[in-house]
């Protein structure tokens, strides 16, 4: 993997990747210094809509959450 940075391209190599409460975290080495990756909870929706475009994050979030329940359904 490589990082872009004012200094240049950096490669950054993972050394450890783990899920934890907080969300995937991954420890490496990027150039000559230690650094953490943290991907909260709160980061997939944008990374899916980054990732896949405005339409398909709908249908991936529902695949992947669940579909939410309406008020319909809860009627029913």
């Amino acid at each position: 993997m490589k990082v872009s940075s004012p200094i240049g391209e950096l490669p950054f190599e993972p050394t450890k990747c783990r899920y934890t409460k907080a969300g995937i975290e991954m420890e490496g080495v990027m150039g000559a210094w230690p650094a953490r990756v943290l991907i909260s909870r709160k980061d997939i929706p944008l990374l899916l809509k980054v990732a896949l475009g405005g339409p398909a994050l709908k249908s991936a979030a529902t695949t992947v959450f669940g579909r939410r329940r309406t008020a319909r359904d809860r009627s029913s």
